[in-house]
């Protein structure tokens, strides 16, 4: 997990420091890994950790926000719809949440795509919201009601 979070392609793509500090990922497992909150995704063959998600719930207004990366190798593969998609379910099901969201930057058009193809729909852009690697970049808003949910 250090080694991949550490790659300047995920700094470009997630909300993290770059460089990424040394110790890093084992801190944030230590500290961020909530049951029911945090999951490691992980090849089935192999169980080779490839990436992560996170649903963070907003209990009051039954919503959650849902984070996510996936190792650079592993770009393309579908490995991340599949994650999004059992999140959304997981979210609706067990959390019994009304609404699911997320955000991705607005250069990072393989994470839409993830999102939309998980059932989510594009709501709107934050111009240049957000301030990272040296230049501003927009943030994509996404989201899915729970009745708008089919249970698979």
């Amino acid at each position: 997990m250090q080694r991949e979070i550490s790659r300047v392609e995920i700094a470009r793509v997630l909300r993290v420091p770059h460089p990424y500090p040394e110790n890093g990922a084992a801190e944030w497992i230590a500290t961020a890994a909530e049951p029911g909150r945090d999951f490691a995704i992980e090849l089935r063959e192999t169980r080779e950790l490839v990436g992560s998600i996170a649903i963070n719930p907003h209990e009051q207004h039954r919503r959650a926000e849902i984070g996510y990366w996936v190792a650079v190798a592993h770009w393309g593969r579908g490995y991340m719809t599949e994650a999004v998609r059992a999140i959304i379910d997981y979210g609706f099901r067990e959390l019994g949440l009304n609404r699911v969201h997320a955000e991705c930057h607005g250069d990072n058009p393989a994470s839409a795509r993830v999102l939309e193809k998980a059932g989510m729909t594009y709501e709107g852009t934050l111009r240049q919201h957000s301030f990272r690697l040296g230049r501003f970049a927009d943030k994509l808003q996404f989201g899915i009601l729970r009745s708008e949910w089919r249970e698979e």
